[in-house]
């Protein structure tokens, strides 16, 4: 008994040893790759990968294979499934993979630099696809696609996925989350959907006021590239958040101020509001004289002629030098009935201009 015992023993470790052998074409795509020679490595790892779909070894080998032909989407996929049925794989897959990843991703960079947006696109998708969990390959994917944009809008939406993709990988402590958010909120509001921008910023807000500086910075972006209706909504936003944490702020006031009366047109309301956030940054700097000209000239919108002259009369006073504000006060008394201040308005106004 003890002398068949021991013989089954040697038999099935026979049997161990003969389960974990390479295959044929495995050993040969081995050796084709240590050759240089990826296509054919390619051809005969398939080929061992259709007779046993769970050779860790030609998973991870036709990955390196991959890698050489450039086919970084399938490299990663063969390398992931070569560390999932060999554990012990973990160190060399993730070190193909970073390989992978750090040639694409530098060449993107270089592309950007000399400004040759096309080539960045190619090179930052396939570090996407080389490693797709690291988000500033992402990122960077799509502020390249927003550059594009500048001539083909289509681009807009390639980057609004990309950085959706980024805020999907990461969370507020990566630096690159919050550079997303703000790509996306001026996506978003570059095609017309303030309100979702908005939307998106709300939570993180709500949460921690102190942070009003991402969402000011987004909306004075917006202002500078003329969106008035999302700065507004962006400013707004940051006064908010400022008032909750007693740092109210003259020029944020003022700027939602400009943003919501060049959004008049298309929204009305928008005057009354204007109004509104002239008035809170005259409250903090009373004698700032373009925000009381432009309060004079958002009453004047409004044909509120009795509420135009009061403000004109205090820009006057307070920059009496120029003939713009002659003029338009000239015009509110006109507009009034009284006609003899609306003359000696005008006069100064003519005397300011050397008529």
């Amino acid at each position: 008994m003890k002398r068949l015992h021991g013989w089954l023993i040697v038999g099935l470790l026979g049997m161990a040893t003969l389960a974990i052998a390479k295959s044929v074409e495995t050993t040969s795509g081995i050796i084709y790759n240590r050759n240089g020679q990826f296509e054919e490595a390619r051809v005969i790892l398939l080929k061992a990968l259709a007779k046993d779909p769970k050779d860790a070894e030609a998973h991870f080998q036709i990955g390196y294979s991959y890698s050489n032909l450039d086919s970084v989407a399938l490299a990663y996929r063969h390398f992931v499934k070569a560390r999932e049925l060999d554990p012990k794989k973990s160190k060399d897959v993730a070190n193909n993979i970073a390989s992978n990843y750090a040639k694409h991703y530098k060449l993107g960079q270089n592309a950007f630099g000399r400004t040759d947006f096309a080539a960045a696109e190619h090179e930052f998708a396939l570090a996407t696809q080389a490693d797709p969990t690291q988000s500033a390959a992402h990122y960077n994917l799509a502020v390249t696609y927003a550059r594009l944009s500048a001539s083909d809008s289509t681009y807009d939406v390639k980057a609004l996925t990309e950085a959706d993709q980024v805020l999907a990988l990461s969370d507020a402590s990566d630096p690159n989350y919050t550079k997303a958010l703000q790509l996306a909120a001026r996506l978003l509001a570059q095609m017309g959907r303030e309100a979702e921008a908005v939307e998106r910023f709300k939570p993180m807000i709500e949460k921690d006021p102190s942070k009003y500086p991402v969402v000011e910075e987004t909306g004075m972006e917006l202002l500078k590239a003329g969106n008035w209706e999302g700065a507004a909504a962006f400013l707004k936003l940051s006064a908010d958040a400022r008032a909750k944490v007693g740092a109210e702020d003259f020029a944020v006031y003022s700027n939602v101020g400009v943003a919501a009366f060049n959004s008049r047109k298309d929204d009305p309301a928008m005057l009354d509001e204007a109004i509104g956030y002239y008035e809170k940054a005259l409250a903090i700097q009373p004698d700032d004289a373009p925000t009381v000209l432009n309060l004079m000239a958002a009453y004047m919108a409004k044909e509120d002629w009795e509420n135009a002259s009061t403000w004109g009369e205090k820009y006057v006073s307070v920059s009496p030098s120029d003939p713009k504000g002659w003029q338009y006060l000239a015009r509110c008394y006109g507009e009034l009935g009284d006609t003899d201040k609306a003359s000696e308005a005008l006069k100064r106004y003519q005397e300011l201009k050397g008529q």
